[in-house]
C-alpha cells in the first residue's frame, strides 16, 4: 500500500506539470504561426527567421519531455519558457508593426504589444547565455562559490529588462513603432546603461562558461559524457554572443554574427538531445527514441502512400482509360505489407545511432552499481526523494 501511495502522490504532479508543459508547446506553435502571419504583411520573412524558430521548437519539446519525467526539474522549465519568450517577442513585434501602421489602425492594443516587443525576449536570452551554463545538467550550481555569479546574472537580467521597458527607441526599420513608455529625455542615461550592461553581460558569459568547464572537470564518467556536447554548444553560444556585441562596433561582422547566432540556437537543443538519447540524461531517452521511430515511420508511410496511389491510378488509367477506387485498396495492401519491415529497419537504425556503447569487458551492472547510479542521480537533483526511495526498493526487491 505504501508504494501505491507513493506512485499516486508523485504521478499527479507529474501529469499536471506535463500537461502545462505541452500546453506551453502548443502556445509556442500558435504564437510563431500568428507572428509570421502578421510579419508577412509588413516585411518579407527571411530563411534565418524561420530556422531560428524551428530550432526553438526543439527547446520547448525537449523541455516538455523533461518535465513529463521530472516535474520540478528547472532545466525543463527553462527550456520551455525560453522558447516561449522568443515566440511571444515575435508575435508582439509583428502584431505591433501591423497594428500601428496607418492602414491597420483597427487592431486593438498595438501600443501594448509594441512595449512588450521591446523586452519580452530578454529573459530567454539571459537563460540561454547565463543560466543554462551555470545549471546544466543537474539544475544546481557546480558549488556554492558560484552563487555570486548567479545572483549577478539575475540582477543583470532585471536591470536590462527594466531599462528596455523604458528605453526610448523604435523597431529597426519601422520608425513608427516606438516604445510607448520610453523616457525620451533620458537618452544619455539609457545609453550609459546599455554600455554598462553589455560589459557586465560579456563578463558573466565568460564566468558562466568557466562554471561549465569546472563542472566538466569535476564530473564523474557518466556526467562527463552527458555534458561534453553541451560544453561544445556552450562555446558556440559564447562566441555568438560576443560576436553580436562586437557587431555594434564593427559593422562588417554582421554576416558572421548571423551565422554564429543560427549555429548557437541550433547547437543547444542538438547537444541536449544527444545527451538525452545517447547518455540517458533525465531518463527520457526511450520516449524520444519512440518519437523518432514513429515520426520517421509516419513520414515514410505518407510518402509511400502518395507514390503508390499515384502509380496505381496511372496504371488503371493506362489499362482501362479511367481511375478506380481499387487503387486505394491496393495502396493500403502495400502499406500493410511493408509496415513491419520499415518499422523494424527504422528501429534498428535509430538504436544503432543513439544507444550508449556497452561498457568494455561486457560486464553487466550489479545491484550495487544500480544503487550507486541512483544515488548519483538523486544527489544531482535528477531524482526526487520519492523517486529515489521507490527505485531503491525496486533494486533491493523489497
Amino acid at each position: 500500500m505504501g508504494s501505491v501511495a507513493i506512485v499516486t502522490r508523485t504521478s499527479k504532479p507529474r501529469s499536471r506539470a506535463s500537461a502545462i508543459a505541452w500546453s506551453l508547446a502548443g502556445l509556442y506553435i500558435v504564437l510563431v504561426i500568428l507572428g509570421f502571419r502578421f510579419w508577412s504583411e509588413a516585411a518579407s520573412i527571411e530563411f534565418a527567421d524561420v530556422w531560428v524558430f524551428f530550432a526553438m521548437l526543439w527547446f520547448v519539446v525537449i523541455g516538455a519531455l523533461i518535465i513529463g519525467r521530472h516535474a520540478r526539474h528547472p532545466i525543463g522549465w527553462m527550456f520551455c519558457l525560453t522558447a516561449l519568450s522568443f515566440a511571444a517577442a515575435l508575435f508582439a513585434q509583428a502584431y505591433a508593426i501591423v497594428a500601428i501602421t496607418a492602414e491597420h489602425r483597427g487592431l486593438p492594443a498595438g501600443q501594448l504589444m509594441a512595449w512588450l516587443g521591446f523586452w519580452i525576449s530578454m529573459p530567454g536570452t539571459a537563460v540561454i547565455a547565463l543560466f543554462l551554463p551555470l545549471l546544466f545538467p543537474s539544475g544546481r550550481l557546480p558549488s556554492r562559490r558560484w552563487r555570486p555569479v548567479a545572483w549577478a546574472a539575475g540582477a543583470l537580467a532585471v536591470v536590462a529588462v527594466l531599462a528596455s521597458m523604458f528605453k526610448p527607441g523604435s523597431y529597426p526599420g519601422f520608425a513608427l513603432v516606438r516604445n510607448p513608455l520610453g523616457v525620451y529625455g533620458w537618452d544619455d542615461l539609457f545609453g550609459f546603461i546599455d554600455i554598462a550592461t553589455d560589459i557586465v553581460f560579456a563578463l558573466l558569459i565568460v564566468l558562466a562558461s568557466l562554471a561549465l568547464f569546472e563542472r566538466l572537470r569535476r564530473a564523474g564518467p557518466e556526467e562527463r559524457l552527458q555534458i561534453r556536447w553541451f560544453v561544445f554548444a556552450g562555446c558556440i553560444v559564447v562566441v555568438a554572443f560576443l560576436s553580436d556585441l562586437l557587431h555594434g562596433i564593427v559593422p562588417d561582422l554582421q554576416a558572421a554574427s548571423l551565422v554564429l547566432s543560427l549555429a548557437a540556437v541550433t547547437a543547444l537543443p542538438v547537444a541536449v538531445g544527444i545527451a538525452i538519447l545517447r547518455y540517458r540524461l533525465y531518463e527520457i531517452d526511450v520516449i524520444i527514441n519512440r518519437t523518432l521511430v514513429y515520426g520517421l515511420l509516419t513520414a515514410a508511410l505518407a510518402g509511400l502512400y502518395t507514390a503508390a496511389l499515384a502509380f496505381f491510378q496511372r496504371l488503371f488509367v493506362a489499362v482501362t482509360g479511367q481511375g478506380s477506387d481499387l487503387a486505394i485498396v491496393m495502396t493500403l495492401f502495400v502499406l500493410a505489407t511493408v509496415f513491419t519491415p520499415i518499422k523494424t529497419s527504422l528501429q534498428t537504425a535509430v538504436d544503432a545511432r543513439i544507444k550508449t556503447t556497452p561498457t568494455p569487458g561486457g560486464s553487466s551492472s550489479t545491484g550495487v552499481d544500480d544503487l550507486v547510479k541512483l544515488a548519483e542521480l538523486h544527489r544531482h537533483g535528477v531524482l526526487t526523494d520519492e523517486e529515489f526511495s521507490a527505485k531503491k526498493r525496486q533494486v533491493l526487491g523489497i
